[in-house]
Formats: structure tokens, C-alpha cells, sequence
């Protein structure tokens, strides 16, 4: 907690420089760890995270200190992991169109980079608040304190954002994934 201070600090005294050091220093690691979940690719979360350690450098003017830096960070780094996760669905999706030209769609399977796909779509479509406790819960495994403590909102309100996220996907994706 004692380096979240000390970045906030910088942060608000404008030292940038020292500000994205600390930022580097203490965070790298966890946005990463991030980075990977969304995109369950090393290499492809290492250019997620370059991008996403980009656009703090540019925008740590904006920080304004109502946020965890943290929570601030992780929001930059996600958006950039879900940017390069809509270029790999590009992909993908080419893929699948070759594919179901080959198969009729009764023999089509689903394999888990598809799930995984479906999975993120059905999550960007949640509201922001929904999306930030699903993943630092289910993805990076922290604690409901853990994430108040980030997030600055008390542990039932996160626990309700949790359980409405996780209906919604469920419900989202059995539909899209055509389950019983």
C-alpha cells in the first residue's frame, strides 16, 4: 500500500518520469499477469503490455487521483489487450469462415481459442465496473478485499457486480455457444 502512495503522490506533484519508473517498477508484473489472462498468450500479452505501458506514458497527465493507480493502469493495459485480442478474432474469424465453408455448421466444433473468444466478446459487453471486478475476481484471483482495497468500493457491492457479471455471461454465452 506504502508504493501506491508514493505513486499517487508522484503522480499529483507531476513527476512523470519518476511517476512511470514506479508505475514500471511495481506494476509490470500484475498488468502482465493481466494481459495474459485476457489473451492466453505470452507474446501476444508482452505486446499488450508494451502498448498498454505506451499509453500510460501519454496519458499520466490525465491521472487525476480519483482511481487507484493500479485500477487506472489496469484499465489501460486491458483496453490494449482487448484491442489485440479483436485483431487476433480478425484472424480467427477468417479462419472460421474458411472452415465453415469446408464443414456444414453441424460438424463445426468449438475449441477453446473460440470459447476463449466468445468468452472475452461476451465480456466487453459488460458495463466497465461488471468487467473490472469479473476479471480481477476470476481471472488474476483476488480477493474481495483485495479488490475493494483497489477499487475503493466496498466488498457487497463488489460481490453483487461479481455475481450480476457472471449471470450475464452465462447466460450470454449459452446462447451464443448454443448449450443446453
Amino acid at each position: 500500500m506504502e508504493e501506491t502512495k508514493n505513486i499517487k503522490s508522484l503522480l499529483l506533484q507531476e513527476q512523470w518520469e519518476a511517476s512511470f519508473f514506479e508505475i514500471v517498477e511495481q506494476y509490470s508484473e500484475r498488468l502482465l499477469y493481466c494481459a495474459v489472462g485476457i489473451l492466453k498468450s505470452e507474446s501476444l500479452a508482452q505486446d499488450a503490455l508494451q502498448e498498454g505501458m505506451i499509453g500510460i506514458w501519454k496519458n499520466l497527465h490525465k491521472f487525476k487521483g480519483n482511481s487507484h493507480p493500479f485500477t487506472w493502469c489496469y484499465t489501460i493495459v486491458r483496453n490494449a489487450a482487448l484491442n489485440e485480442l479483436k485483431k487476433e478474432k480478425r484472424h480467427i474469424s477468417a479462419d472460421l469462415d474458411s472452415a465453415y465453408t469446408a464443414q456444414s455448421n453441424a460438424e463445426l466444433k468449438w475449441d477453446s481459442e473460440q470459447i476463449n473468444a466468445k468468452v472475452q466478446e461476451v465480456l466487453v459487453g459488460l458495463p466497465e465496473k461488471q468487467q473490472l471486478v469479473f476479471e480481477l475476481r476470476y481471472y488474476q484471483d483476488l480477493s474481495f478485499k483485495d479488490i475493494a482495497e483497489l477499487t475503493g468500493t466496498s466488498i457487497g457491492a463488489l460481490k453483487a457486480n461479481y455475481h450480476h457479471a457472471k449471470n450475464k455471461m452465462e447466460e450470454k454465452l449459452i446462447g451464443l455457444l448454443n448449450l443446453p
